[in-house]
């Protein structure tokens, strides 16, 4: 609790003390543009020079990116670890939260150029993020030899920086039903937490979330990097789903082994009864495993409270609103 204490204090260092002080409110604090920061073409062509030229080359990393934790990341990323040419997880990088921490990047760009403002002129304030998401895949490259590395995070806030941070990269992005993804979330984080989100904050944060995913799989500049992976489907025809993933990302689906994958343990369920570390080790998948529309059993109440929030992100996302 004391680390997840730390994370939210931090945002008081960055000095977004009124995002803050709305979350710990238990208020929306959320933005469209805190998933989809604007970039002009010119400061878009730049960071990809930069990043690339600071990874130098080198097989397509593959990210995986949640619309929210809860939404399958763990699964996906397990699955696509099987796969004889992936290298998972390098550097011992369980998370890979860079995207997340763009903001943190901007900030310290931002104060480089207080101490000399003329620098601005000539540099961007994501072009160190560029550098250092360029020069950390390299560094993560020589770990991994000649397979693909894997990287996840359960987050797609700054996704529409993927393109320029990234710009050689083949992402999933996890989709699943906001209302299970609340369910799943409240269900599974403790109560007594600082970073516990309210129901609220939780269908708000869906709700963008799920319209930056829907976004980037129709934006000219990420429709060849992006593949979409919903978690339903995982669950309902998981042979065909993940065949679907590898092919995304350029694996060959004759070189999996789909036995192993058949025989995958369960990471993170939010009905298991272990806690905290303990439940986010593999757990043998129960009979009645069915993580799949449990929001059913909500009130009308809380139904109708979801659909107002995010109801229209459900439909664009391809969920019905009703169920």
């Amino acid at each position: 609790m004391q680390s997840n204490h730390r994370r939210v204090l931090s945002t008081v260092r960055l000095g977004d003390i009124s995002k803050l002080a709305f979350r710990l409110a238990g208020a929306p604090y959320l933005t469209a543009t805190d998933f989809r920061p604007e970039i002009s073409t010119e400061d878009g062509e730049r960071l990809s020079g930069l990043a690339r030229r600071a990874r130098g080359g080198g097989p397509a990393p593959i990210l995986v990116l949640g619309v929210m934790p809860r939404s399958g990341t763990n699964a996906v990323r397990d699955a696509i670890a099987l796969h004889r040419d992936v290298y998972a997880d390098p550097g011992r990088l369980y998370e890979f939260p860079l995207l997340h921490a763009a903001d943190a990047a901007a900030v310290f760009m931002d104060q480089f150029h207080s101490y000399f403002p003329r620098n601005a002129e000539v540099t961007h304030r994501h072009d160190a993020l560029a550098m250092l998401a360029g020069a950390w895949l390299r560094e993560l490259q020589l770990e991994a030899g000649d397979k693909r590395i894997l990287l996840k995070s359960p987050h797609v806030q700054n996704l529409f920086l993927a393109p320029y941070i990234f710009p050689d990269a083949k992402i999933v992005l996890c989709l699943r039903d906001g209302r299970d993804v609340v369910d799943s979330s409240l269900k599974t984080f403790s109560r007594v937490s600082l970073a516990r989100k309210t129901f609220t904050q939780l269908a708000t944060e869906w709700k963008l979330a799920a319209e930056a995913i829907v976004g980037a799989t129709q934006a000219n500049a990420m429709q060849d990097m992006v593949t979409l992976a919903r978690f339903e489907d995982l669950q309902d025809a998981p042979q065909q789903t993940v065949a679907a993933v590898l092919s995304g990302v350029g694996l060959d689906v004759e070189a999996y082994d789909m036995e192993a994958f058949a025989n995958l343990p369960v990471r993170g369920s939010s009905r298991s009864t272990a806690t905290d570390d303990t439940r986010w080790q593999p757990q043998a998948k129960s009979a009645d495993f069915k993580p799949v529309n449990r929001w059913h059993a909500w009130s009308d109440k809380r139904k109708a409270r979801f659909d107002k929030i995010a109801g229209t992100a459900l439909e664009q996302a391809g969920y019905a609103r009703h169920g």
